[in-house]
């Protein structure tokens, strides 16, 4: 079984990557593609390296990082598309890495 903390990362990471793609293929947008692929594939490899001391760091440094572009991107456009989609899936792997770090402690198995 998947710890749920992993498994949030993996769905993070594919619409991270799902996102960056249909942003190409919507707008011919080679930046939105190529950072949903990093994006997506970063939070993939720390769910896979979940255990990893720095994981839950970094993982949550990266949320909060695409809360803040797609903040911003968001009330400067107004479109809810992907903008703040993509701030409210941040918010909720940022609240997941926290309560990690707070209450299971880095390197434990987060089931």
């Amino acid at each position: 079984m998947i710890p749920w903390p992993v498994l949030l990362l993996y769905i993070y990471g594919i619409l991270l990557i799902v996102g960056g793609l249909m942003g190409y293929v919507k707008a011919k947008s080679v930046p939105s593609a190529i950072a949903g692929l990093i994006c997506g594939l970063l939070a993939i490899f720390l769910g896979y390296n979940y255990t990893w001391h720095f994981a839950p760091y970094a993982a949550l440094i990266l949320s909060l990082v695409l809360i803040f572009m797609m903040g911003r991107r968001y009330l400067r456009t107004r479109k809810a598309m992907p903008a703040l989609l993509i701030v409210i899936l941040s918010i909720v792997v940022a609240v997941v890495q926290i309560y990690v770090l707070l209450f299971l402690g880095v390197g434990h198995d987060p089931l």
